[in-house]
């Protein structure tokens, strides 16, 4: 079905799939920007950090501690453009998942990590989808 479709047609598809969760998140570049922190665009992506979201990752999440960034749709939260660009390879791998599962990323990945927990493993460390973008990095296990 989709055979058919230019690369530039297949791209606008998976931001539109991808949209209702990016679109949802995109204040955050304005939270950011009043907190002082900033954001711009890499590659396609959104990339916000710094403020008080930066503080927040640097605090930590649920389930997941404290994260050097985070991915949302075709936006990426985090600490510091140092950070940013060390998790870039990683976080891509999440932006990929996402253009995969659309919206319903968020509900698989979180699926996902309460299973491995109920086997007695880690939520966040052997996530597969962690584990994906960890090999994505060249990060092997």
């Amino acid at each position: 079905m989709l055979q058919g479709l230019s690369a530039q047609g297949l791209r606008v598809l998976k931001y539109l799939w991808v949209a209702p969760v990016t679109v949802l998140f995109l204040p955050l570049a304005w939270l950011a920007s009043c907190t002082g922190g900033a954001y711009a665009l890499h590659s396609g992506v959104l990339e916000i950090w710094g403020g008080k979201l930066g503080q927040g990752l640097n605090r930590g999440l649920p389930l997941l501690g404290a994260v050097a960034a985070i991915t949302l749709g075709h936006i990426v939260i985090g600490i510091s453009p140092d950070y940013l660009n060390r998790t870039r390879v990683h976080e891509r791998e999440h932006v990929r998942q996402f253009e995969r599962w659309g919206f319903f990323f968020p509900l698989i990945y979180l699926a996902a990590g309460l299973w491995v927990l109920s086997q007695g493993k880690c939520f966040y460390l052997d996530n597969p989808f962690e584990r994906a973008a960890r090999r994505a990095e060249g990060r092997l296990e």
